[in-house]
């Protein structure tokens, strides 16, 4: 039921999870542009996807189009999100650049 969600908490959640994103692209990468932006996004949704979709469904009684799904899901926005963040952070990395 919705009264039972934790708004909050949904909201601090996503919050720290676009920041982490965001940071680690932009902390990590030495070059940045759509296309590694899109990488990043891509390997990044893998991972997350296959924990978010065949992690529940290794232990959750849920049909394999719903595990298929939420995988999916998950890639694509992890796709959307980096290429986002490929189009607008731009500049050197201070970790990622090369010592003198």
């Amino acid at each position: 039921p919705q009264e039972e969600y934790k708004t909050g908490l949904m909201f601090f959640v996503t919050i720290v999870e676009a920041i982490t994103f965001v940071s680690v692209y932009s902390l990590f990468f030495k070059e940045k542009n759509l296309m590694v932006g899109l990488k990043y996004g891509a390997l990044f949704g893998i991972g997350a996807g296959i924990s978010m979709g065949y992690g529940s469904f290794s232990y959750m009684p849920i049909p394999y189009y719903v595990a298929l799904s939420w995988f999916l899901a998950t890639l694509a926005e992890a796709l959307v999100a980096g290429a986002i963040v490929g189009a607008m952070v731009k500049g050197e990395s201070p970790v990622a650049a090369p010592a003198e």
